[in-house]
């Protein structure tokens, strides 16, 4: 592999890592975050970018300078679906959070801990669990495309050498 597609599997582990365990908690009182009600960071937008440029730039390269068998096109088919489903959920989490800054300009009654007051609305409480499931299914994703890397790997590894050394490993 190329400098280029090296540097691009690094980056995209870490905001493969970054995004699995998501934007750190804001402290109580910060002027960001959970304080004013705001509940999706930069830190996700970026993280999540990472995962998925990262990604694009390593599956071309597979895709156009290899000749994958075909369980090795299917882990990086599987490991896409992942991928595409971070990306999806996290512009989903970013429209969720526009429409509740829309519709609650002061933001969400939150407490310390992030989590809605007992006065809230109904309709606020949907847009919260609707971007809760957001950010879990971003989560998910984004652990898949974790998950699917070893597997991606070890086929690509098959696929290129499948002498005795290999055979030790799986």
């Amino acid at each position: 592999m190329s400098l280029l597609t090296t540097s691009a599997a690094s980056i995209h582990q870490l905001g493969a890592a970054a995004a699995l365990v998501g934007s750190p908690r804001p402290q109580p009182g910060a002027a960001n975050g959970a304080a004013d009600g705001q509940l999706w960071s930069r830190y996700d937008v970026v993280a999540n970018t990472m995962l998925a440029g990262g990604w694009l730039i390593e599956q071309h390269t597979l895709r156009t300078e290899r000749h994958l068998d075909r369980a090795t096109d299917n882990a990086v088919r599987l490991k896409d679906l992942a991928v595409l489903g971070s990306v999806v959920t996290n512009l989903g989490t970013i429209a969720t959070g526009q429409l509740l800054k829309h519709e609650f300009p002061k933001g969400l009654p939150l407490d310390d801990d992030g989590h809605l007051t007992s006065d809230t609305s109904p309709r606020a409480r949907r847009f919260y669990r609707c971007h809760t499931a957001m950010k879990t299914l971003n989560r998910v994703f984004a652990g898949g495309a974790i998950g699917f890397t070893p597997r991606v790997n070890f086929n690509i590894l098959r696929s290129y050498r499948p002498g005795t050394i290999f055979r030790l490993f799986t």
